[in-house]
């Protein structure tokens, strides 16, 4: 798969031919209507009869290689709270570093919780996907996919239709294929990029599971196949290209970052240490730029040191995981603490609490039950 700059050209134009359409048609009040009612419930309500008429639209998408996507959901078992803190110290950031992707973010949520809405939503859609079971037809992964599918619609037009300030054209379409394609990425290969960097043994079987499920996610979410690598060698590619071309400094991006900073360090009891781990893995990336210096991150503190020392001894446990009876339980024993936190951190609807499925739930050895608000 290789996909040239005149392509990305006319990939930033490009949105989704399925939704698009119908969407542009619907007054902007309606509009805000369904968006307030999708963001207030991690489902999609069913009474609903305009969303109804939206989900009519998106085409059944068939599972290539369910045999993959098992092994990819099964890695996620092995490693869900070190692929849930990349996901809140990695992916997250790197996203925000895409300087126009990250201006409808921006426009769409002006909200002084978004850093601790974005981080619980998007660790439970990927919660979603990774269930047992999750992304058959009609699972809890496949209907949060749709869900994030008509936000993306609905959101689109949005801030076209926002006087102030004007859409424009130099920023390419809102939500567009290129920027869609960059963000599975973040989830793809980051993640996959993470685990290696704090020295977790992921076998050839697993990483092509993952960008098997995650292609699949991308094709539920109406990417277009050549931007949905199947391989880390073609997922690195399309990143190179990618990150040279909209990856840079933007003042929303860095105001996106500092919001997260703060989540992430409010989940550790030492202070700094969210940050650190974030230059950690934002110093050398697959999309050839050291993002913590586009994302203006702030200088490290003392935690650094730790972070260093965590890494190097998890890498040694993780070496031994495979080898070792009950080198498992351990190391789930220190690398439970962050997954913990996340899951029982207050929601800003304070409603919606996380809902983690009893195999995933006792494979980490969480605390709980976690109890509606």
């Amino acid at each position: 798969m290789s996909v040239g700059a005149a392509e990305l050209d006319a990939f930033r134009e490009r949105t989704d031919e399925a939704l698009d359409e119908l969407v542009m048609g619907l007054p902007r009040q309606q509009i805000g209507r369904l968006l307030g009612v999708l963001f207030r419930t991690d489902h999609i309500p069913e009474s609903d009869a305009d969303l109804g008429t939206l989900l009519d639209r998106l085409p059944p998408v068939a599972m290539e290689d369910p045999a993959a996507v098992a092994e990819g959901q099964k890695l996620f078992r092995l490693f869900g709270p070190e692929c849930l803190l990349i996901l809140g110290c990695y992916s997250l950031p790197a996203a925000y570093a895409a300087a126009r992707g990250v201006q409808v973010i921006h426009r769409a949520r002006r909200l002084e919780d978004d850093g601790i809405r974005r981080l619980t939503e998007t660790a439970q859609m990927v919660i979603n996907l990774m269930s047992p079971g999750g992304l058959e037809p009609g699972g809890i992964g496949a209907r949060s996919a749709r869900k994030v599918r008509l936000m993306h619609a609905l959101v689109r037009q949005h801030v076209r239709a926002l006087p102030e300030p004007a859409w424009s054209s130099a920023l390419g379409a809102p939500i567009n294929q290129e920027d869609l394609a960059g963000t599975l990425l973040t989830f793809s290969l980051l993640v996959i990029d993470g685990l290696k960097k704090i020295g977790a043994v992921v076998s050839p079987a697993a990483e092509r599971g993952y960008y098997a499920l995650w292609s699949h996610v991308g094709a539920i979410l109406g990417i277009d196949a050549r931007l949905r690598p199947a391989t880390g060698e073609e997922a690195v590619a399309l990143a190179a290209r990618i990150g040279e071309r909209q990856f840079g400094a933007s003042p929303e991006g860095q105001h996106l970052a500092r919001e997260l900073i703060k989540v992430n360090d409010a989940l550790f009891p030492v202070p700094g240490y969210g940050l650190s781990l974030m230059h950690f893995f934002l110093r050398e990336t697959p999309f050839g730029v050291n993002l913590a210096e586009v994302l203006a991150l702030p200088a490290p503190n003392w935690t650094r040191l730790l972070v260093r020392a965590r890494a190097a001894q998890k890498r040694a446990v993780l070496d031994w995981l495979p080898r070792v009876p009950g080198a498992e339980r351990r190391r789930r024993a220190l690398s439970g603490f962050f997954a913990q936190r996340l899951i029982l951190l207050q929601r800003p609807d304070k409603i919606s609490p996380f809902e983690v499925p009893p195999e995933l739930w006792q494979s980490w050895r969480l605390r709980g039950p976690v109890a509606a608000a």
